[in-house]
């Protein structure tokens, strides 16, 4: 009697041992669980020697939420990022995360009659997403030039082949004095920024011009920035279905930081 009596008073204490037990078994699992975001995004990505994180993503390899839109990059033979911007594919050279810049350079290198078969164009990019330096050197390419009129400028000349005195090709710096006169005297200008310190001397005639034009030059980046996210743990991306910057931290998606 005792034994069928202690089963009975046992009977409403099994639903709440049941619930603790439950909770034992589930509740850790769902306390530490990681959020999605910052697990993806948390993965390092190389393309050759150079660190790809945030705002590029690389394209078909990495997910676009840890990334932001407009900064896809395609990974040639996993060794060279390379950007498409308008007038064509350019190789980044490196990435400067802290200054939210990176030097970049032609992926088509330019050859001895890239300039005289005018087979360069004027840079062109989204102004939303990328700025070139308010203080960077540029190269001005000026053809079609009548040097009768403007004789003082024949050392300007590249001396392409097949050209004349009425027929010319000039190259001068952005900052030259005459470049003004120069422009009224041609008919079609290009103008290409290069990685070179305007204190030295430019000399236009030989392969000179092409090295400069190789050299690269440093866009800069016109995106969320990523530091504050970062120094609290976060990992920087991108929710594409409210269109805004997010930083991805272990608990969840946060505007800024994961810092409360």
């Amino acid at each position: 009697m005792n034994q069928i009596r202690s089963i009975h008073l046992a009977s409403p204490l099994l639903p709440a041992l049941n619930l603790v037990l439950f909770s034992f078994i589930f509740l850790p699992t769902t306390a530490f669980a990681v959020d999605e975001n910052f697990t993806i995004c948390s993965v390092s990505r190389y393309c050759g020697k150079l660190n790809i994180k945030f705002p590029f993503f690389i394209q078909g390899r990495d997910d676009p939420r840890c990334g932001y839109p407009g900064f896809g990059i395609h990974c040639r033979n996993n060794t060279k990022p390379i950007l498409s911007l308008g007038d064509g594919n350019y190789s980044i050279d490196n990435i400067f995360y802290t200054n939210q810049s990176f030097l970049v350079s032609r992926a088509v290198r330019f050859e001895t009659d890239s300039i005289c078969n005018h087979k360069i164009q004027n840079i062109s990019f989204p102004t939303d997403s990328y700025q070139l330096p308010p203080q960077i050197t540029k190269i001005v390419f000026l053809f079609n030039c009548n040097l009768i009129s403007i004789p003082k400028l024949s050392p300007h000349k590249i001396g392409c082949p097949a050209e004349n005195e009425t027929n010319s090709t000039l190259a001068l710096f952005n900052s030259d004095p005459q470049l003004k006169f120069a422009s009224e005297n041609c008919k079609e200008r290009v103008v290409t920024p290069v990685g070179f310190d305007q204190g030295d001397e430019l000399h236009v005639e030989g392969p000179l011009n092409i090295s400069l034009l190789n050299r690269g030059f440093v866009l800069n980046l016109i995106v969320s920035n990523c530091t504050i996210c970062e120094k609290s743990g976060g990992k920087c991306g991108f929710d594409y279905s409210t269109r805004h910057f997010k930083c991805f931290c272990p608990d969840r998606p946060h505007a800024w930081h994961c810092t409360p």
